[in-house]
């Protein structure tokens, strides 16, 4: 609901709204984020989704919210609203010192309470604290986000460990405890691809989104570019939607990504977007965000191929949603 009224949401991924040149390309500088919204069209996204990570509000080893403060003021300019997003499970944008890291069990069980990166002034589970403490009262905030693809694997494509699911929920409960003391009016979503990940496999996924804490649940759509709803009968998108009506929580598809190869053309690729948005709105689905803005060639083969920018038809899809 938003001001009394039923509300679902549609937009596109824009990762990077707050990186200046730390996170993909820059757009904290002068006006590239009011541009980007300008591009995108107003009529068609109410709401995008972005990292909301602490290097991003870090300047040399000190806090710094400028970027943040800057992007929520854009969206609400836009009278959009922002999910925002607290860590990324693969350590992409997350510290400039070296490569991301993947957050494996250990992390889950105590890194997140005691582990800092070189450069960054608090842990993970400060940094929650210090950045939902800041923004609790601002109205263009849609739901915090715990992770960006939370899994618990003994390592990046290693196997899952006997406890990955009462871990992740362990991690869960504490953290989405820590959001609701500090701001029980914004909503909460963990952050999971949906897809059978370790610690929220089959019935897993259930009893983790059945925290009292969390307002949301999602789902992640990539690979079966034909199939309005994918997945198989385990762990595919109709059983999350039925698992999460079961709990009478809503569910977002928070990434709905189709390579331009995968479909021929950027014509026909809007064509595969507005058939699963259609069966998404036939399932009551919340909410719908794509992946992802790009305004031009700036992140590898892959990103590119997944890329929205200026002018593609799949934006006037999202405008009739």
């Amino acid at each position: 609901m938003l001001a009394g009224q039923p509300f679902r949401f549609h937009g596109l991924n824009i990762y990077n709204a707050n990186s200046r040149d730390n996170c993909s390309y820059n757009l904290q500088t002068g006006n590239a984020l009011d541009q980007t919204l300008n591009a995108i069209g107003d009529g068609n996204q109410n709401v995008f989704r972005a990292w909301f990570y602490q290097q991003l509000a870090t300047t040399h080893g000190a806090r710094d919210w400028a970027a943040f403060d800057h992007t929520l003021a854009v969206a609400a300019a836009h009278n959009q609203h922002v999910i925002a997003t607290l860590a990324d499970q693969w350590g992409d944008c997350e510290s400039t010192a070296g490569p991301g890291i993947y957050k494996n069990e250990d992390w889950y069980q105590d890194g997140y309470r005691t582990e800092r990166r070189p450069g960054l002034p608090a842990t993970y589970r400060e940094w929650v604290q210090e950045v939902v403490s800041r923004y609790k009262d601002n109205p263009t905030i849609l739901t915090w986000q715990l992770m960006n693809e939370a899994e618990d694997a003994q390592a990046r494509n290693g196997s899952c460990s006997p406890n990955a699911a009462a871990t992740l929920k362990a991690w869960a409960a504490d953290m989405s405890t820590l959001v609701k003391s500090i701001d029980p009016k914004h909503l909460l979503s963990i952050g999971t691809i949906g897809g059978g990940q370790c610690g929220s496999r089959g019935d897993e996924y259930q009893a983790l989104h059945d925290l009292p804490q969390v307002d949301l649940c999602e789902y992640h759509d990539y690979g079966q570019p034909t199939v309005p709803l994918p997945g198989d009968a385990y762990n595919g998108l109709q059983v999350r939607i039925d698992q999460c009506r079961a709990l009478g929580k809503p569910l977002f598809v928070g990434e709905i990504g189709i390579e331009r190869g995968e479909a021929g053309s950027l014509d026909n690729r809007a064509a595969l977007f507005a058939a699963k948005l259609e069966a998404l709105a036939q399932q009551g689905v919340a909410g719908w965000l794509l992946w992802a803005w790009m305004d031009g060639p700036h992140g590898g083969s892959r990103a590119d191929q997944l890329s929205i920018g200026p002018g593609d038809p799949a934006l006037a899809v999202l405008g009739r949603s």
